[in-house]
């Protein structure tokens, strides 16, 4: 589940009539730093691709570093992400099947399964969404030295933790915006306006407003909620999951880590 990561951002203007509730601070992102990946590292990630859809495990090894960080986050962004080292291992088809474990998500196991090929093709698909689903190649600061096939903004987890303290929320309701969206004291473009929200900034949103569809419910920084037409594709959370590449000393380009965002 690769994301392009377009930061979030609210410039608010208040009415009065939109001021009740708490007042907090948006927590800043970073910009998401996209890349021009070399031609020898596209070459590299074609042909993992091809080992990919050739479930050829041993094909898939040759272009996996002997030990990989995994850095795992989750929705919650006051939670600060981790990463570990982790290998060698004794095998391609250990690795690939032990990599299934960090590929964010939720999931049960079927009855009577065979772990290691449940978690291998968990892998798989993970390995083949990194690298087809469209996302510019970018950096990510967890990952240093790295490309990746995502590019990801830094959020700093105090902050988002004040902010959500101060409207007593959780973390994982903290979202930006990929277009500027005005907002209204009511749903309504008739309504008064109250403020608008554009990329650079976490904004909250207030999920026990009632809304229509297709419009929501966003805490306003200086106090209130503000209205407006809005949805999930409008939203762009910081949020990781994919591949990141290294090139080593004899000039390959092998895969260093492996980054999910779970629940």
């Amino acid at each position: 589940m690769r994301r392009a990561v377009v930061t979030i951002v609210a410039s608010i203007q208040l009415c009065g009539g939109a001021l009740a509730g708490s007042a907090y601070v948006p927590p800043k992102v970073s910009p998401a730093k996209t890349v021009e990946a070399p031609a020898e590292l596209r070459a590299a990630a074609t042909e993992l691709l091809h080992a990919v859809t050739a479930k050829d495990v041993d094909g898939i090894g040759k272009w996996l570093a002997p030990k990989l960080s995994i850095v795992t986050g989750t929705l919650d962004l006051s939670i600060p992400r981790g990463s570990k080292l982790e290998g060698p291992w004794e095998s391609a088809k250990s690795q690939v099947a032990d990599l299934g474990n960090s590929t964010g998500g939720d999931w049960d196991l079927p009855p009577n399964v065979d772990i290691g090929a449940f978690l291998t093709k968990m892998e798989l698909d993970f390995i083949g969404q990194s690298l087809t689903d469209g996302q510019p190649w970018g950096t990510d600061a967890a990952v240093k030295g790295a490309i990746c096939t995502y590019a990801l903004g830094k959020v700093d987890p105090a902050a988002v933790r004040r902010a959500a303290r101060a409207l007593d929320t959780s973390g994982d309701n903290f979202v930006g915006v990929k277009r500027e969206i005005e907002l209204f004291e009511t749903m309504g473009e008739n309504g008064t306006p109250v403020g608008k929200v554009v990329p650079g900034l976490l904004f909250a949103i207030d999920y026990d407003a009632e809304t229509s569809t297709g419009w929501t419910a966003f805490h306003l920084p200086e106090g209130g909620v503000g209205f407006g037409q809005a949805s999930g594709d409008d939203f762009d959370r910081p949020y990781a999951s994919g591949l990141c590449f290294k090139q080593q000393v004899s000039g390959e380009w092998v895969v260093v880590a492996q980054a999910s965002t779970g629940l």
